[in-house]
């Protein structure tokens, strides 16, 4: 977003009379920080989503806590007579949050918010920057939101929140997306609890990368969920492995970046092939769904 020289600095200097001088860095550092944010595609701040972009600085002088709006639009002071009716609100307390301008895992880096949350993101980032296969070029630690950039308008954008995270992809399919990533997938997999579709998608096909992997997928998510008839058509065979290992051989000739909510797996043996197994891999925002009965099949062959 384009702002004059001069439209920065008068700005700067409004809030600064607002506030106090001693605050003017931390002003100028938030006001670059978060304009950067607005041209993040994905971020929540970015005015292509149709709502005006708006930050809340606020500060604490004893008992009387200030506070003033600011449109990173039109870069002017908000009031209850130019105030834009379909906004979106972040805020940024003088007295307590930061903005940093730091290497994060060798990578360039601007963090904004709470110290103390920043803190956590950051130790959890460290840990997906050494997992991943190819790094970004930047990215942006924006209170619970990671926008990592990967140059040419592609991002990858995590949003942690406790043991929760949702993992959103801008111009990158899920086949980059997990070769970017690399090991990094695994790992977030087993640290947060609650993952979005896209995530499990994207497990999914980080999994079909190679038999191992893909082993590994179906013995953590789609074993234990068998129920007990699609469970006795396995042990019926006499190594269910050689079974994992068909299967893989037609999961990797998938179209990955075509996923749909569902794969629908199709079994028919020659002894008795009017009695298939069927196997339905449901993605969900609950976790991956094993189903007796996939609403298509995309995947048939016999054993």
């Amino acid at each position: 977003m384009a702002v004059t020289r001069e439209r920065f600095e008068m700005l700067v200097k409004d809030l600064v009379s607002r506030f106090s001088q001693s605050d003017e860095r931390k002003i100028r550092d938030a006001l670059a920080a978060f304009l950067k944010v607005t041209e993040i595609p994905v971020s929540y701040l970015n005015p292509a989503s149709r709502y005006h972009p708006v930050v809340v600085f606020k500060k604490r002088f004893g008992g009387i806590e200030k506070s003033v709006m600011v449109s990173l639009l039109e870069f002017r002071i908000l009031n209850r007579y130019n105030m834009p009716g379909w906004r979106r609100e972040v805020e940024f307390r003088l007295d307590r949050d930061v903005v940093l301008r730091e290497r994060v895992g060798n990578v360039e880096a601007v963090l904004i918010g709470d110290p103390s949350r920043l803190v956590r993101l950051r130790d959890v980032v460290v840990r997906v920057l050494q997992q991943m296969n190819a790094r970004p070029t930047n990215f942006v630690m924006f209170y619970d939101h990671v926008y990592m950039d990967f140059g040419n308008n592609r991002f990858i954008h995590l949003e942690i929140r406790g043991s929760d995270i949702v993992v959103r992809l801008v111009n990158l399919n899920f086949t980059e997306a997990s070769r970017l990533l690399g090991k990094a997938i695994p790992y977030l997999d087993s640290v947060f609890g609650n993952k979005n579709i896209d995530f499990y998608k994207l497990l999914f096909v980080y999994s079909s990368e190679t038999a191992g992997t893909f082993d590994w997928f179906f013995h953590r998510y789609i074993m234990p969920r068998l129920n007990p008839e699609q469970r006795e058509f396995l042990n019926d065979m006499q190594d269910y492995r050689n079974f994992i290992r068909l299967l893989y051989s037609y999961v990797s000739r998938l179209n990955k970046d075509r996923l749909g909510d569902e794969i629908g797996i199709q079994v028919r043996r020659r002894a008795n092939p009017n009695r298939p197994l069927e196997i339905g891999i449901a993605f969900t925002n609950r976790g991956i769904d094993v189903r007796r009965y996939p609403s298509t099949i995309t995947i048939s062959f016999m054993v």
